[in-house]
């Protein structure tokens, strides 16, 4: 009797999970970057950011990969190295630790970019996310036009 009262009551919290509906996590502000380590084959860095889930639960992204590309072709794999929280009802500052894996010859096609203005920046890939136990794929794409000034370690403001 009690194996069958437990057994319903996980397919009761699995069904209640399941069917919640779910909200995109919005980002509110970008609060820079710092560079970690940079050679011909991997560029490391963390990105700071604010981010609010509005969901009644806390949000997890696992560690995920997604291709780098920009208008002249691809440029990479970006790597999230640890998983980032996200608290349920609450702006959230992340410190999200990643990577990028350079496609082989890419450094001259990067100077290049610093001679231009701005750039446009693509990311497509399947991200991984979940709320408490349960994990699911959620494709993703996304583009923007970013300066490449903006990007240069070594200029502090």
């Amino acid at each position: 009797m009690q194996n069958k009262n437990q057994i319903l009551s996980w397919f009761s919290i699995l069904v209640l999970l399941t069917s919640c509906s779910f909200q995109q996590p919005v980002f509110i502000k970008y609060e820079g970057f710092d560079m970690g380590k940079m050679d011909t084959k991997t560029v490391s860095f963390t990105i700071k950011a604010s981010i609010y889930n509005p969901n009644w639960y806390t949000l997890k992204v696992k560690p995920s990969s997604l291709d780098v590309s920009a208008s002249d072709g691809k440029l990479g794999t970006l790597y999230l190295d640890e998983k980032v929280k996200m608290k349920g009802r609450k702006e959230t500052s992340i410190e999200a630790p990643m990577h990028i894996d350079l496609e082989k010859g890419i450094m001259m096609k990067l100077m290049s970019f610093s001679l231009k203005d701005s750039v446009k920046i693509s990311l497509k890939g399947d991200v991984r996310g979940g709320v408490f136990f349960i994990t699911k794929k959620i494709p993703m794409e996304f583009s923007r036009s970013v300066s490449p000034k903006d990007l240069n370690p070594f200029k502090r403001n």
